[in-house]
């Protein structure tokens, strides 16, 4: 018996090595078994110590090279399978970035709402109301509130952690919101650079400039429904976008990357656009210290979401070659949401500023006024002063002299107040002295009669 006792205790000696070799593989396919014994011959590592697997797993090269492996004969949920089962064996932490990206969006989405709010409690409060930017904004909001509620349940199904982490089915669904995504991207940011340009429109009346914006609109418009319909229809059939990851399913897909490629690109060319198109107005204007300060205020933002589209390019760049999607996204749908977030923010500093001015008056009232450069020019029909000569009767020299720059002051301070960073005043600054040009004409008229 004694015997007996200790063959038993010598055959466990020397099966504990073999078996600790195995555990942990035990759930790795058939296919990868080849795979996982090629990656356990390790020369470095002593093969009959307890401590062999944690040495085996260190090295990252032959850990690499086994999981390669895996691609070569197996499908992909049997690669996932191998995938998920060598992380095991070797005790790699469970990644997971979800919890920093609900925040995240939370937070721009929360600053983007409080935007909105104040931008139609601050017009409904005081007469501001512009039609079609509000019916804008509405759609806005309408697909921004969408947007977070697919990529905030995205974070349930898988983003944000390893792909073979996923369950199966949560793959596939985490797959087919990502879809949803990007098309209802493709509008929301349309619509909140259209914002933008019906600034302009507002704010600016020269003719060629009205027709220059409106031409990029209509070119921003039919990009965007052309962007939606490449990707409802990127693949054949078109549940394909979201199936065609396991293998199992036939189509065709065209290629998403470029599809992101483009509209990313076009997108970064739009906001350029956008940038220089208010530079010749605005060059056209004597305008005071604290104005030129808000002009570079506002075109310091609107650099800072053309620098999120470079970002979120060159993260869609890095996602382009990765094989771990639901890990990797995360960044590239992050840079999207930063970007459409801040570019609607951006969209309300308007309203923002007028609340702010008219709560604290003395601190951010306006105490400059902007105008043309020919607004002190003399004669009759210009904005600025006219001078009148002639004679009088019993041949006495009569001179007239019209000052209007306080009347445009005045009229111009009443119709300001809606200003981005200052730049609303320039619209109304170019209304007042249309207006004053007509009431100088008519009392011109009238001097001369008498």
């Amino acid at each position: 018996m004694k015997r007996f006792f200790i063959l038993c205790l010598l055959l466990l000696a020397v099966v504990t090595p073999s078996q600790a070799q195995d555990h942990g593989f035990s759930l790795v396919p058939a296919c990868a078994q080849s795979c996982v014994k090629d990656f356990l011959k390790i020369p470095t590592c002593d093969a009959q110590s307890a401590s062999f697997l944690p040495c085996a797993c260190k090295n990252s090269t032959a850990l690499s090279q086994a999981r390669q492996c895996f691609t070569v004969g197996c499908t992909p949920k049997e690669v996932l399978t191998a995938l998920n089962a060598t992380s095991v064996a070797c005790d790699e932490p469970i990644r997971n970035k979800w919890k920093s990206y609900r925040i995240i969006h939370v937070v721009f989405f929360s600053l983007a709402l409080t935007a909105i709010a104040i931008r139609w409690t601050t017009h409904a409060a005081f007469g501001h109301i512009q039609w079609i930017h509000e019916c804008n904004m509405v759609v806005v909001l309408a697909l921004n509130i969408g947007l977070f509620v697919v990529c905030y349940k995205m974070t349930f199904t898988g983003l944000g952690q390893d792909l073979w982490k996923v369950s199966f089915p949560d793959i596939t669904y985490t797959l087919y919101l990502f879809w949803i995504s990007e098309c209802t991207y493709f509008a929301l940011i349309t619509f909140v650079k259209l914002q933008f340009l019906l600034f302009y429109l507002q704010i600016f009346p020269d003719p060629r400039f009205r027709r220059i914006v409106s031409c990029v609109i209509a070119f921003s418009l039919a990009s965007m429904v052309a962007f939606i319909l490449s990707c409802i229809f990127l693949c054949s059939p078109i549940s394909l976008a979201w199936t065609q990851w396991d293998g199992e399913h036939t189509g065709k897909c065209n290629d998403n990357n470029a599809l992101s490629y483009a509209n990313a690109s076009i997108s970064i060319l739009l906001d350029l656009v956008a940038l220089y198109l208010p530079i010749p107005q605005i060059w056209r204007l004597q305008l005071s210290y604290k104005k030129k300060i808000g002009v570079l205020l506002m075109f310091g933002v609107g650099a800072f979401v053309t620098i999120v589209s470079v970002l979120r390019l060159r993260a869609f760049t890095y996602f382009a070659k990765t094989t771990n999607v639901t890990w990797d996204f995360t960044e590239a749908s992050l840079w999207s949401i930063i970007e459409w977030e801040v570019g609607i923010i951006c969209s309300c500093m308007p309203a923002i500023r007028l609340s702010l001015v008219r709560l604290f008056p003395t601190i951010l009232g306006s105490t400059a006024h902007s105008t043309y450069k020919d607004t002190h020019a003399t004669g009759v029909g210009r904005s600025g002063g006219g001078t009148l000569q002639g004679l009088g009767s019993g041949g006495i020299s009569a001179k007239t002299t019209f000052r209007v720059s306080s009347h445009m002051r005045k009229t111009q301070s009443s119709e300001n107040e809606e200003g981005f960073m200052q730049l609303v005043e320039i619209g109304g600054g170019a209304n007042s002295a249309a207006a004053s040009t007509r009431s100088l004409t008519g009392e011109s008229r009238e001097t001369r009669h008498h």
